[in-house]
């Protein structure tokens, strides 16, 4: 049975929502903590960095995989994640196109040619996006705060999202992420926690060359 490659839209959420709450977060408004703020938040990232532990409970296993690594977002649609721990892996989207690496090789998915992964990724560019509008038709959205503590669950509203996520759960105090947590339609469970987070980074020419490297260009006949 060959292993189960990461969903996008997995990683690109966790990089998103880290980006709403992290320590370096632009303040919350005075007054109540609000859903407004918390996407006011997300809308005001240029660039986002944060090292991650993800620990994945699996119905078939009885120890949790757990992964370490860093995540990248550069807006509007530019992710990369690369984990460490246990194995090398390095997963990128690049505006329409996806890549995925690890020890048994590469493989790289046009979005445009692949209608989930494309709603997937669009669904979460409007997180990011702060369009409240457009995460309403999408989601089910519970938020509820008690003084600087608060949490977040999204509930998908139609497929192709629905048919593997059943919801997202959000939980922190002030502006850190304590924890999120995604239940799949399948009843996997993955917990993301993420330290060393930077929401205000602007990455060099250099960086971006790196973690995003050019699509090699077919031969000419």
């Amino acid at each position: 049975m060959s292993e189960r490659r990461p969903a996008p839209g997995l990683a690109l959420l966790a990089l998103l929502l880290a980006a709403s709450a992290g320590a370096e977060s632009p303040a919350i408004p005075s007054g109540p903590l609000t859903l407004e703020a918390m996407m006011a938040r997300m809308a005001s990232t240029p660039g986002v960095r944060a090292e991650f532990r993800e620990e994945k409970q699996l119905a078939l296993l009885a120890a949790p995989l757990v992964s370490e690594g860093t995540l990248y977002f550069i807006p509007p649609s530019r992710l990369a994640r690369i984990t460490s721990r246990p194995g090398a892996s390095t997963l990128v989207i690049d505006g329409g196109r996806m890549s995925y690496t690890d020890e048994a090789g590469a493989s790289d998915v046009d979005l445009a040619g692949s209608r989930v992964a494309r709603s997937v990724v669009e669904n979460f560019v409007v997180l990011f996006g702060g369009d409240l509008a457009a995460l309403r038709e999408r989601y089910a959205i519970e938020f509820d705060a008690e003084g600087a503590r608060w949490r977040m669950r999204l509930t998908p509203k139609a497929a192709p999202l629905s048919q593997f996520i059943a919801s997202v759960e959000m939980r922190g105090v002030g502006p850190a992420l304590e924890q999120m947590l995604i239940r799949e339609a399948d009843g996997d469970l993955t917990t993301t926690r993420f330290q060393r987070v930077e929401t205000d980074r602007r990455f060099s020419p250099e960086e971006l060359a790196r973690l995003f490297p050019p699509v090699a260009s077919a031969p000419a006949p």
